[in-house]
């Protein structure tokens, strides 16, 4: 796992189109976090299935989107991700995702998580075992080169 978990590759459908005739920028959020899911289920065992069965789940802290470029109807992308820093409650990812002809970067997103319990609805820490494998995926992700707009500021530079 010294790599970018991938996700399958999908394709733009024609109902995420928006008046500028291209993918609208709330479908990058969306196909991002659906990705994220299955990561999240696959690798370290936190995502849809944990929360079902413990009454937990990931919550979005921060969530900073970057578009690089547009996707079009119809393209095949996917997305990819890595662990940034974790702890007892909390994650730090970045995704990037491609487009599949060239695999061409279109968008960067870096997001906090916070594990919450559903019937308090207030922050918890992850069991041990997901802990140790947030651990495991942050250091196995340690050495990977981070796109360059990870940890970025928003605001308009002045010249």
């Amino acid at each position: 796992m010294s790599d970018w978990v991938r996700s399958p590759v999908r394709s733009v459908p024609e109902d995420w189109i928006d008046y500028n005739g291209h993918m609208n920028l709330a479908y990058y959020v969306m196909a991002f976090d659906h990705d994220l899911d299955d990561l999240l289920d696959r690798e370290i065992g936190a995502g849809p299935t944990f929360s079902k069965s413990h009454n937990q789940g990931p919550f979005a802290l921060q969530n900073h989107v970057h578009y690089l470029d547009e996707l079009l109807q119809g393209e095949a992308f996917y997305c990819k991700f890595l662990m940034l820093d974790g702890d007892a409650k909390r994650v730090h990812i970045a995704g990037s995702m491609h487009r599949a002809s060239d695999d061409a970067p279109v968008c960067v997103m870096e997001q906090v998580l916070i594990n919450v319990d559903h019937e308090s609805r207030r922050s918890a820490p992850y069991p041990q075992d997901i802990q140790d494998r947030i651990s495991a995926m942050v250091a196995a992700h340690a050495e990977i080169e981070r796109p360059p707009q990870i940890g970025r500021p928003i605001g308009l530079k002045r010249t």
